[in-house]
């Protein structure tokens, strides 16, 4: 199987699965428990550093005035609520969204396995979204964070978003595996011989040398 023909068959079988009302709510409620598991465990873990260091709140009071009052995260003394409250909803939103994201990739990896590759390409992506925006209006503001605090949470939130979806459905990555296995020798296609009869192929003899005439 072709990686094209991979894809229109999931896709058509897809659409006719996704025609049920139930489910759409399914994926929702998947994709919103997802993503405020992710968004919560980030959360909590950035309390967790700034309550040892001494300073609650202080890594959403750095990301909240950079994005929302244009202040750098060096200029940040002491959190305050607002900056707080507001990187807070537009955390959680950001991570919902997320979660609806990959719950629809999961749906689909539901029919084709190996479209669980996408989920994960799909979390690069918003990690990456995130860090470019950080950098691009205050690339200092990562030095602030900590960037082992970061990398800590992106696995905090992998592990806990696809924990979810692993526990949502219990066989995904089994068949994944199994698939993948067989991916390979389904994708190699010889190359196509061509018959004499279709293009003939003259057979080709050596003239024989001329005499030497002594």
């Amino acid at each position: 199987m072709t990686i094209g023909t991979m894809i229109t068959r999931t896709g058509a079988a897809l659409g006719r699965s996704l025609n049920r009302l139930e489910s759409w709510i399914t994926i929702l409620r998947e994709g919103v428990v997802a993503g405020a598991l992710g968004g919560g465990v980030v959360a909590l873990w950035y309390l967790l550093c700034d309550s040892i260091g001494g300073r609650p709140f202080h890594t959403p009071a750095v990301l909240g005035a950079i994005f929302f009052e244009g202040l750098r995260g060096h200029d940040i003394a002491a959190a305050t609520l607002a900056p707080v409250v507001s990187y807070t909803a537009i955390h959680f939103a950001a991570f919902i969204v997320f979660g609806i994201a990959s719950a629809i990739v999961i749906a689909i990896a539901e029919l084709e396995p190996l479209f669980i590759l996408g989920a994960l390409m799909l979390y690069a992506c918003f990690e990456i979204c995130f860090l470019a925006g950080v950098i691009a209006i205050d690339a200092s503001a990562l030095g602030v964070i900590g960037s082992w605090k970061i990398v800590i949470a992106n696995v905090m939130t992998l592990a806990t978003v696809f924990g979810y979806f692993e526990y949502r459905h219990p066989q995904l990555l089994s068949r994944f595996k199994a698939r993948w296995a067989t991916f390979d020798e389904e994708t190699i296609v010889s190359a196509p011989v061509l018959p004499d009869s279709i293009i003939p192929v003259p057979e080709l003899r050596l003239a024989p040398a001329p005499a030497v005439v002594k």
